[in-house]
């Protein structure tokens, strides 16, 4: 799962744009990148890693060498798109089979293909739209899209039919075991909305928010190429500089609430960053696994300024302003990219941000490490105002 992080992706999209990653340069690979890309003396970073971006659709291949997609292209500009807008894509995009798989060629034969991650995402929003139900295990997704054979295509009616058989599901996907595919669909919980436990996925949205975005996804239809390496660039083409998409501004839920805590209005990467900070039921798993009261930047204890209210925090994303929350493939989403801070302080470290970036003429910051770098100045002056005020 490390290699399929929002914030690797964008790394590896700026390689391939201005490097040919191919068997010859996994030193360059590993140093340009910062990402370890193991492999035995035998294998190169070519031959153990081009499947899992041809399979995100960065790059396809041609005389043993990558050639850059425009989603690369796209996602090696810092504030271009966000990551809700590429794994929206991506989810409408990936088709079983796969083009940057073995297999492909059936699709020449007339065979049709099936879209495993649109199916995923319709059926978890198609729980909470019809049912109000946000809590979905993963193996009850896997099932289902094995007993429906559902392409991914359909509408909401049929999806909800497929409720009334959802407790067969789970069994179903357990028989299979289907290490990939549990591996995708904790990859799409990347995703502002979601995020999972490890076993489930939760979706934090209202019904009728939850409905609105189930009409949005569509799969992406053909003409499809009969050669992978084409068909992948066919696909990629296809992504624009700004989503047809806007999945930001929810109408019936906190995480519309982007303006209460001072922020300013800005970008959609800042939007989609106060979505993940806003999801409530994130919110809850976090401080039911780390039950603290005291803000990470200034050290006050809000039980004991304000013993009337249980907690007065904030949850913080450290990550770029674009990226969602990092998943691991053992417990889920990882919950070391968010920090508690009170109200305050939050605003104020939003504020930091805001002044760094006009400095540097960008909209969202490069990486993880500019981000956690930034963070933690912003926090340095918070505590050296504290002092002060002392």
């Amino acid at each position: 799962m490390g290699y399929f992080q929002y914030d690797v992706l964008r790394e590896v999209s700026r390689f391939v744009t201005t490097h040919q990653w191919s068997g010859k340069n996994s030193i360059l690979i590993r140093s340009e990148t910062g990402q370890p890309f193991s492999a035995p003396d035998t294998h190169s970073a070519w031959r153990n890693y081009k499947r899992i971006f041809k399979l995100c659709l960065l790059f396809s291949e041609k005389d043993g060498v990558s050639v850059p997609t425009p989603v690369a292209q796209i996602l090696a500009q810092s504030g271009a798109v966000t990551c809700d807008e590429y794994l929206h894509f991506l989810v409408e995009a990936t088709t079983d089979p796969s083009p940057a798989l073995t297999g492909w060629s059936v699709i020449a034969d007339g065979h049709a293909v099936r879209h495993p991650l649109c199916f995923a995402l319709k059926y978890l929003l198609a729980k909470v739209a019809g049912l109000n139900v946000p809590i979905t295990p993963i193996y009850e997704v896997i099932g289902a899209y094995i007993d429906s054979g559902f392409s991914g295509a359909e509408d909401d009616t049929a999806f909800l039919n497929l409720m009334h058989k959802r407790a067969g599901y789970e069994q179903i996907g357990r028989n299979a075991n289907l290490r990939q595919a549990r591996e995708s669909i904790k990859f799409i919980s990347q995703i502002s909305y979601l995020h999972s436990d490890g076993s489930n996925i939760i979706t934090s949205l209202s019904q009728e928010d939850a409905m609105n975005i189930f009409q949005d996804i569509q799969p992406i239809s053909g003409p499809c190429e009969a050669d992978g390496n084409l068909e992948i660039q066919r696909l990629a083409a296809l992504f624009k500089d700004g989503s047809e998409h806007d999945f930001f501004d929810y109408k019936n839920t906190i995480l519309s609430d982007v303006l209460e805590s001072g922020f300013s209005e800005g970008s959609k990467v800042k939007k989609t960053h106060i979505v993940i900070e806003r999801n409530s039921k994130l919110r809850d798993f976090f401080f039911d696994r780390r039950p603290t009261t005291v803000c990470d930047a200034c050290s006050m204890d809000t039980k004991k300024k304000y013993p009337w209210v249980e907690r007065v925090l904030d949850l913080h994303h450290i990550l770029p302003l674009s990226s969602g929350t990092r998943v691991d493939s053992r417990t889920g989403t990882m919950l070391d990219d968010l920090v508690p801070v009170c109200p305050t302080c939050h605003r104020a470290i939003h504020r930091f941000y805001d002044g760094h970036l006009k400095i540097e003429t960008r909209k969202d910051f490069l990486n993880e490490k500019e981000a956690r770098y930034i963070y933690a100045k912003a926090k340095g002056e918070i505590i050296k105002g504290d002092c002060y005020a002392s």
